[in-house]
């Protein structure tokens, strides 16, 4: 307690200047289940690069890359597989009816403002029934208008040059017209050639050699609208087109470098999205989209009747979502949410013609929180029914999935939490797998799964030299039935057949802490750990029964540790994993050999009123290391990216 003489109010005096550093509660520590939060601030601080480079910063999670700027990106969590993990932009989930996978290699992170991974389901239960039927989530939104308040103009034009000759320009328009509507428009295009050195070993013989029929040329545009008919409503429109004609490099092959193959891949879609956050007992929120995916394949060979092969997929979804939140009391709410999704797809590979698929999802969702406990309960009804314009359709599927989660504060007074969820989810055969020419089986029942997860947060926050530090540990067994995989009937051909099952179990590990070294100086600190086991558990008589899944690193983990100062952000970050197989039957011969990528970055940024000019320089794999994520594709080796960002606020 102090006070102040009013006489001396008025006299002007200097005053020490001082600086406040605190950070929020995050939502990790608080979650009921585990969600792993990378905002546009942090990825900055933690020198991330690209969309992979983020995922490889989130614990638990598997990735996919087939190397360089256009080379395809899936990610799996926890051993489910990349078809369980569903990816929701700007709130709406994306969809691939084909194949299941989405290629995470289509999103930049030049407008990204955070991105998310959530296992099962956390204590936000105003979400759409389709954003809970997955196993996991990676969630991206992006920095879509400005604000309501803001009337300036909001231009970032942006350059990129990296290896291998690759450029990248990038620009973003926005303005708020009026206090009820706000606009931006964004375009990008990149090309890089991926021509990458790599070193190929034939026994005793080892040759420099270049990754060749590696083109890319790609572009995507988005318009974004934001209308605020009232002060607690809201209804965003968004139009997205991507475009990537890409060449195929293929698997490195002894003694035959040629490939021919090319892809050529468009995206175009439309959503709205409104949402009433009335002051009432009761929200609202309505989702639209209509999306259209074309995916183009086109290999020489002599191989095929004619000498080419050309397959070529058209795929459409209607979706439509309505969900109403009731807050009876401050502790106590709920969510109904329904949403309608027609899918259908054409080709000219199929025996089956015109594939369609109608899916209802229902969801019902109570939540209950008071000072020490939130506790979130949740019932998933999936109703799909299929048919085809011609051949036999698959099989119609209803499944009721329910899911709990909790969290705990023994001590009100510390940021420590302990938190258990589980959830039963499943998922419906893709196209491909229901369909595809010879090997789909329209038969295939849907692969169930259960998981399990317990785990402990703790938040530390302090005025002293240490100014925040976030601990995260969990424990999980996953199980799987049902799993769909390609077997063989005989030498020439396979089927997709309900074969498998699959057991899951093990520990992730994050921390997170920022140091205070002087007066705007700071050291911040990231990383990760997980130790997975992910084991097929069919049968004894297989020789793949209890190995560890094909492409599962036992260990993996990333870490950073970054200088904020006056003069030039540095940052020196790695990720890692252990060894891998290309088989589930772990034969020696297709070991893949763990690796650990190193990289550093540059920052500086210069005002100029109230423009800015961002530099940033970054090397990635240092010190050079070949390795392969994906059996025979190898990956770059060391590159240099150089990106020059201009704001006009």
């Amino acid at each position: 307690m102090f006070s102040v003489n009013a006489a001396n109010d008025t006299t002007a005096r200097n005053l020490q200047e001082f600086e406040v550093v605190s950070e929020r509660v995050r939502k990790e520590v608080t979650s009921t289940a585990p969600l792993f939060n990378l905002t546009n601030e942090r990825m900055k601080t933690m020198g991330v690069t690209d969309i992979s480079d983020a995922l490889h910063r989130l614990p638990g999670v598997n990735i996919r890359d087939y190397g360089g700027a256009g080379g395809m990106k899936t990610v799996s969590v926890r051993g489910f597989g990349t078809t369980h993990t569903g990816v929701i932009y700007d709130g709406i989930v994306l969809s691939d009816c084909q194949s299941g996978k989405i290629d995470l290699a289509r999103y930049s992170l030049d407008n990204v403002g955070s991105l998310s991974l959530i296992i099962g389901d956390n204590n936000d239960i105003f979400v759409p029934a389709k954003a809970s039927a997955s196993a996991a989530s990676i969630i991206i939104t992006t920095e879509s208008v400005p604000t309501a308040n803001d009337s300036l103009w909001h231009v970032t034009g942006q350059m990129r040059f990296a290896s291998f000759g690759t450029y990248n320009p990038y620009f973003k328009v926005g303005k708020t017209l009026n206090p009820k509507f706000s606009f931006s428009v964004i375009g990008e295009y990149t090309h890089a050639r991926n021509n990458y050195p790599f070193t190929l070993t034939n026994g005793k013989l080892v040759t420099r050699e270049r990754r060749n029929n590696s083109m890319m040329n790609s572009w995507h545009g988005e318009i974004n609208t934001r209308w605020r008919p009232t002060s607690s409503s809201t209804l965003d429109a968004k139009i997205y087109y991507y475009d990537n004609n890409r060449e195929l490099p293929g698997a490195v092959i002894l003694y035959n470098p040629i490939c021919r193959e090319e892809l050529r891949d468009r995206n175009f879609f439309g959503q709205l999205t409104y949402k009433n956050l009335s002051l009432s007992k009761f929200s609202f929120q309505g989702l639209a989209k209509f999306n259209w995916d074309a995916s183009l394949y086109h290999d020489e060979n002599g191989k095929y009747p004619g000498g080419v092969l050309d397959e070529d997929y058209w795929q459409r979804e209607v979706y439509l979502s309505g969900s109403a939140m009731y807050l009876p009391t401050d502790r106590l709410s709920f969510n109904y949410s329904a949403d309608y999704i027609y899918n259908g797809m054409t080709t000219n590979q199929m025996e089956v013609v015109g594939p369609w698929r109608h899916s209802v999802l229902q969801s019902l969702t109570g939540k209950f929180k008071n000072s020490w406990l939130v506790a979130t309960a949740r019932l998933l009804l999936s109703v799909y029914e299929n048919g085809a314009k011609e051949g036999e359709a698959a099989q119609d599927r209803t499944k009721l999935s329910p899911s709990v989660s909790v969290s705990v504060q023994p001590w009100q007074s510390r940021m420590f939490f302990i938190r258990a969820s589980y959830k039963n989810i499943f998922r419906m055969p893709t196209f491909n797998e229901s369909y595809y020419f010879r090997m789909g089986s329209t038969s295939l029942r849907p692969e169930d799964t259960n998981q399990l997860n317990v785990g402990l947060t703790w938040q530390y926050n302090t005025t002293g030299w240490m100014n925040s530090l976030v601990l995260t540990g969990d424990v999980y067994y996953n199980h799987v039935k049902d799993k769909i995989e390609a077997v063989p009937t005989n030498m020439f051909i396979w089927q997709m057949n309900n074969i498998d099952k699959v057991r899951a179990y093990g520990a992730d590990v994050t921390a997170n802490a920022t140091f205070r070294l002087g007066r705007r100086q700071n050291l911040v600190f990231a990383g990760n750990y997980s130790w997975q086991r992910v084991q097929p558990r069919t049968s004894k008589l297989n020789p793949d029964y209890n190995k560890q899944l094909a492409y599962t690193p036992i260990h993996s983990g990333a870490l950073s540790l970054s200088w904020e100062n006056p003069w030039v952000d540095v940052v020196l970050h790695g990720t890692g994993v252990s060894d891998r197989y290309g088989t589930s039957t772990n034969l020696p011969i297709t070991r893949i050999k763990g690796y650990v990528d190193c990289g550093a970055t540059l920052m500086r940024s210069f005002k100029f009123k109230r423009n800015a000019i961002d530099l940033r320089f970054d090397l990635t794999n240092i010190f050079d290391t070949q390795y392969e994520i994906v059996a025979d594709y190898p990956m770059p080796g060391r590159a240099w990216k150089f990106t020059v960002t201009y704001k006009i606020n």
